[in-house]
């Protein structure tokens, strides 16, 4: 057995591991965000249903919660390293696709190949785990979320330039992003997890049901609130994303270069929490209470969006709101992985991704419905009621009576 820090494992190999991790993810997200200012017009080309548009979020959703669990046993199984490549490589083919689309149905086909692959960030969130002491997990997480608020800078700066040229041009762009990706994980990215550290059990039918493995992991003391309570806020947050670049066009009538300055925006935002607030303030506080306040600011900045008669407060609302959600990532990762054996993080991500992927699914169609039928921008007043029963569950966690203390594994040469 290892020890909390491996003696063999130098800080200068960690520090090089988790970069590539940080590079890897922000090539990702950058393709993901790239889509967000140009994906509603290539939709409302062939419908004007906000029904429709939601579904290009849907699709993705369903195919990421069908898989998830298994790409993260796949990780438990045969390392984090190939079944990240692959799930990127699939992110890239999943975009070469949107971008020739043609029709809706070429646009939903692109996302579905997307979401089937999309184990990218679980796999890199159990990398994480994997090299980390339990009193690093909060700030290495932070990595990932830097990845996501950098990416939500550059990704939508990118996806408007490039779309005032053509809107399929984002999507190439975030193919050639990926895989990139592919090529710099394989040459230069080391495995996290060891032979030895590895689930051996023959794969079972049931480990390809999503269900069981959330299932699974819900009957740990502990855990099965916490999955809700990211359940409840995955399912508030995605819906009012999802119809966010709609609504800033129908009710301000905002060009395709304004959407992505409000995104550019909620970037800065994101990034500079993630930098300078998040690790001292959970440090501070503790991940529940910064937590719980994070969810309840979401829910005040989501309201005073809805409400706004003009454009220009939605860039601070909107920057307050990503301030406060650059908290959620690293809380509720951080206490779910305490409730959990060293061997199962990988599982675990995976499972906490198909929560995500199937609230990515519920959110958006909810959204999408209520938009249309009750009256534009409703996701936002509603999500904000979601979201404060979000915090009151959170709020009423316990923290383990005894915390897993994994181990930091060491990296193959």
């Amino acid at each position: 057995m290892n020890s909390s820090r491996t003696p063999g494992f130098a800080p200068s190999r960690k520090k090089r591991a988790l970069g590539l991790i940080f590079f890897v993810m922000l090539m990702d997200v950058m393709g993901i965000t790239m889509l967000s200012p140009v994906a509603p017009q290539l939709v409302l080309l062939y419908s004007d249903s906000a029904l429709m548009v939601t579904m290009v979020t849907v699709i993705y959703a369903v195919g990421q919660f069908i898989a998830a669990p298994l790409i993260g046993k796949l990780g438990d199984r045969y390392g984090r390293r190939p079944v990240l490549l692959l799930s990127v490589f699939g992110q890239g083919l999943g975009y070469l696709i949107f971008g020739i689309g043609g029709s809706l149905w070429g646009l939903l086909l692109g996302r579905a190949i997307g979401g089937i692959t999309a184990g990218n960030l679980s796999t890199a969130s159990a990398y994480v785990a994997d090299v980390s002491s339990p009193a690093e997990r909060s700030r290495n997480f932070t990595i990932i979320g830097a990845a996501w608020s950098l990416g939500l800078i550059v990704g939508p700066a990118l996806g408007g330039l490039f779309g005032e040229i053509s809107l399929n041009a984002p999507a190439y762009i975030a193919a050639g992003l990926a895989f990139l990706s592919v090529l710099m994980g394989f040459f230069l990215l080391p495995e996290s997890l060891p032979p030895e550290k590895r689930h051996t059990e023959p794969m079972k039918l049931r480990d390809f049901n999503p269900i069981s493995s959330i299932a699974d992991m819900a009957r740990k003391p502990g855990l099965g609130k916490l999955l809700l309570v990211n359940a409840i806020f995955s399912f508030a947050f995605n819906g009012v994303n999802s119809t966010s670049p709609l609504f800033l066009i129908q009710k301000f009538f905002a060009t395709t270069w304004q959407v992505s300055l409000v995104l550019i925006f909620l970037g800065v935002s994101n990034a500079g929490a993630t930098m300078f607030m998040v690790t001292p303030l959970i440090r501070k506080y503790g991940e529940k209470r910064a937590g719980v306040v994070s969810m309840a600011s979401l829910a005040v900045f989501y309201t005073g969006i809805f409400f706004t008669p003009l454009l220009w407060p939605v860039y601070p609302l909107n920057m307050l709101a990503g301030m406060m959600n650059s908290f959620t990532f690293p809380v509720l990762n951080t206490l779910s992985a305490e409730r959990v054996e060293p061997r199962e993080v990988g599982m675990l991500m995976g499972v906490i991704s198909a929560v995500g992927s199937l609230m990515n699914v519920f959110g958006p169609l909810w959204a999408g419905l209520v938009y249309d039928h009750v009256m534009t921008g409703s996701p936002y007043w509603m999500g904000a009621f979601v979201m404060l029963l979000a915090a009151w569950l959170l709020s009423r966690t316990r923290r383990p009576s005894q915390v897993h203390q994994a181990q930091v594994l060491p990296l193959p040469d």
